[in-house]
């Protein structure tokens, strides 16, 4: 079976640094931008299975992004993350920063159907 892609935006290095070295233990492959717009040309040329997305950037926001995202692939869960507590987004779908690598794998997980199996 081929890994799950996901596509990840975060306009904090420190964060898609993180990530670049925890995805692939998890099992992912990732493509990474710390641009919204970036992430929208990403959309339109790759097939990704989840984006998780920071939602407060620069220029385009995650909201943005998601919005752009719905329109070319409407069945790609979003996981949004925010280190400000007072956003407004379903639970199952929100991530709070900052989050241990552990809570990151359990919520892709969740939001991807996955189990140790596939």
């Amino acid at each position: 079976m081929s890994k799950k892609r996901i596509l990840v935006v975060d306009d904090d290095y420190s964060i898609i640094d993180l990530l670049k070295d925890a995805l692939p233990t998890f099992g992912f492959e990732a493509d990474f931008t710390t641009k919204g717009g970036r992430a929208i040309e990403l959309l339109e040329e790759q097939h990704y299975d989840l984006i998780l997305s920071d939602i407060r950037m620069p220029e385009i926001n995650g909201i943005e992004v998601a919005t752009a995202a719905i329109k070319t692939s409407p069945q790609v869960p979003i996981l949004f993350m925010s280190g400000n507590p007072n956003v407004k987004v379903e639970e199952r779908s929100f991530l709070s920063k900052p989050f241990t690598l552990s809570q990151l794998e359990t919520k892709l997980n969740l939001m991807l159907n996955k189990t140790d199996d596939d």
